[in-house]
């Protein structure tokens, strides 16, 4: 207890709580932080479709509105409060006034998406929201230009540029459907090409920007240099030749793929020794419970890398892009094992959520459960199916008790979060 107690005074100086400013970004976290629990009990209930008979859900609604309400919602504010709350430069209050009108976009898409799909609101709603998502971009850019340039700052300008690159995913559906290429392979690569620099470039890229600004806060030496930033860069955008490879499957276009997978490898070496060499200082800035989530996080993304270095090679490359499970799960390896825990790690560090509390850790307990049990799951079950084994027994069953895991830790989490602000007040 005495080293908990220490190390949250330590972290206390950079951190204020006390004031207004202070307690915003803790606000809006939990806000956040509603939308993840939202958004796991819909991919809950989702799981529960395959096992009891609901014909009021319809699939391909509700998915659609729990992956608008997890990246939008949660992942999406999450990230930015993360990234620009860490100073004792406040934001203008101008910035939580668009991150109202963002979320109020996503609550609209929750109720929108389940009644009509992709229709007229949810479409409109989820372009209002990108809109408002470059101003609060731009704002997030301005409140960080005071940060190392080569150190944190370019990890969060190549996190906002990749954000803001994705898009162009999204403005290309209009006049691919206009064109009447529904179903094409021009429509399948817009959505990759959304969600490939979401998850390789801007969710990537934020987390590491976050953990380099708190490392450079408290005194941690893990900066990454100029070479290790840059391969991370270059092969983002060459890995999105393994989108291409869904229809294109030529010799040139796994080569491409692979030279990026070559890169990522290279650096996540380069990454990882790096945090080896400071691994003293690490332990003595973090407590065990932060120390959990990042080891979470950071074993997320050692399989994330694994994983696509496998796809260099073509056969397991089309396994890849065939496979649901597999697919399903290198999503979720992203959102969840990486950005979240983070996330939730970063939350901890600002005492937004106090691991002192016994319903908080359970919480946290869950949430790691929860997320690593749906992933073996996932990718045992995909591996079975590729090799011609057929169906694990009691799959669905299993898989839903596992993934009702994710939302009961947030329900958790926001319930002791308020408990403790209650108790504080």
């Amino acid at each position: 207890m005495t080293f908990v107690s220490e190390t949250h005074e330590m972290m206390d100086r950079p951190f204020p709580h006390g004031d207004e400013q202070g307690r915003a970004p803790r606000r809006w976290f939990l806000i956040a932080l509603l939308c993840f629990a939202i958004a796991a009990s819909i991919g809950a209930l989702l799981r529960l479709i395959y096992v009891v008979e609901m014909p009021w859900l319809l699939f391909k609604p509700w998915l659609h509105a729990h992956s608008h309400v997890a990246m939008l919602g949660w992942l999406f504010p999450g990230l930015l409060i993360a990234l620009c709350g860490q100073d004792e430069r406040a934001l203008r209050s101008g910035f939580w006034k668009w991150m109202t009108a963002s979320q109020i976009c996503v609550l609209a898409m929750l109720v929108s998406f389940p009644m009509q799909g992709y229709g007229t609101l949810s479409i409109s709603f989820s372009a209002l929201q990108v809109l408002i998502g470059y101003a609060l971009v731009a704002m997030v850019w301005k409140a960080t230009t005071h940060w190392p340039a080569h150190g944190s700052r370019l990890l969060a300008r190549l996190a906002l540029v990749f954000q803001a690159v994705s898009t162009i995913g999204i403005w290309a559906m209009g006049p691919i459907m206009a064109s009447k290429l529904a179903g094409s392979e021009w429509y399948y690569w817009s959505i990759q090409w959304f969600l490939h620099f979401q998850f390789n470039g801007w969710f990537w890229f934020a987390v590491m920007a976050i953990g380099s600004r708190w490392a450079e806060q408290v005194g941690v030496e893990v900066r990454l240099d100029a070479l290790t930033i840059t391969l991370w860069a270059v092969s983002t955008v060459l890995t999105f030749a393994l989108a291409v490879a869904w229809s294109e499957r030529h010799w040139p276009v796994y080569a491409v793929n692979s030279a990026g997978v070559l890169m990522q490898f290279i650096a996540a070496w380069r990454t990882l020794t790096l945090l080896r060499r400071a691994g003293v200082q690490l332990r003595a800035n973090t407590t065990p419970w932060m120390r959990g989530l990042i080891g979470a996080a950071l074993l997320a993304m050692a399989f994330k890398v694994m994983a696509q270095a496998a796809v260099a090679v073509p056969a397991v490359a089309d396994m890849a892009l065939t496979l649901r499970n597999y697919v399903i799960g290198f999503i979720h390896m992203n959102t969840l094992g990486a950005a979240t825990a983070i996330l939730l790690a970063f939350a901890l560090m600002r005492r937004w959520l106090h691991e002192h509390d016994r319903a908080a850790r359970w919480a946290l307990v869950l949430f790691v459960a929860g997320f690593m049990l749906s992933e073996l799951l996932l990718f045992a079950q995909g591996t079975m199916f590729w090799a011609g084994w057929g169906m694990m027994p009691g799959y669905y069953w299993t898989l839903f008790g596992a993934s009702v895991l994710l939302p009961l830790s947030a329900w958790m989490l926001i319930g002791a979060a308020l408990t403790t602000s209650r108790r504080t007040a």
